[in-house]
């Protein structure tokens, strides 16, 4: 007797199974969309001296469209940068981090780390180099830094990320800890 009364259900239900089992096909897509290729790096470190001694290559930062203040770059925070790329030139994506001397960025760096990315993929340090320098202003800079040699058309999504554990001291002022970001939405049409 029990079994009449499930019968029903249980036709119903596999009457519901096999309806979306046919229809189910179209809704799911069998292929995902073709992702951009990631950009050719340059790996060798130095390569990338020679290059950045040079002119014939564009940072990163200076093909933006925005431009902000240094009390922009005081803080945690994201800061995002539009980016057309036209042509050719090898491009520098950076993030640097500068200091009065070398025993005060040695001691910012215990609690400075930084990550680049390109598409969410974070970057080795097969094609990021540590250069160090001397700004113009006479501070001690450490530079972690990708030359990027070559673009697919496309569009792509850089980041560096310079995660402060705690709050240091450059030398010259403050910086509170947190996620210092930095994003550019880079379109490339050669």
């Amino acid at each position: 007797m029990r079994a009449r009364e499930y019968a029903p259900n249980f036709v119903m239900i596999i009457s519901a199974l096999l309806v979306m089992s046919c229809l189910l096909p179209g809704m799911i897509p069998l292929t995902r969309e073709a992702e951009t290729p990631l950009p050719t790096m340059e790996k060798n470190a130095d390569t990338v001296i020679d290059v950045l001694k040079g002119q014939d290559w564009q940072p990163l930062q200076g093909l933006a469209q925005e431009q902000y203040t240094e009390d922009d770059f005081a803080g945690p925070g994201t800061l995002t940068y539009t980016v057309n790329i036209t042509d050719d030139k090898p491009t520098y994506f950076n993030y640097g981090w500068c200091a009065v001397d070398e025993d005060t960025l040695r001691q910012n760096f215990e609690h400075i780390r930084v990550k680049l990315y390109v598409n969410d993929n974070e970057l080795g340090n097969d094609v990021v180099h540590n250069l160090t320098f001397t700004s113009p202003d006479n501070l001690l800079c450490l530079d972690f830094g990708v030359l990027i040699l070559e673009w697919p058309a496309g569009e792509y999504k850089l980041e560096a990320v310079s995660t402060f554990n705690e709050q240091i001291n450059d030398g010259l002022a403050d910086y509170d800890a947190g996620d210092y970001i930095f994003v550019y939405n880079v379109t490339v049409g050669k």
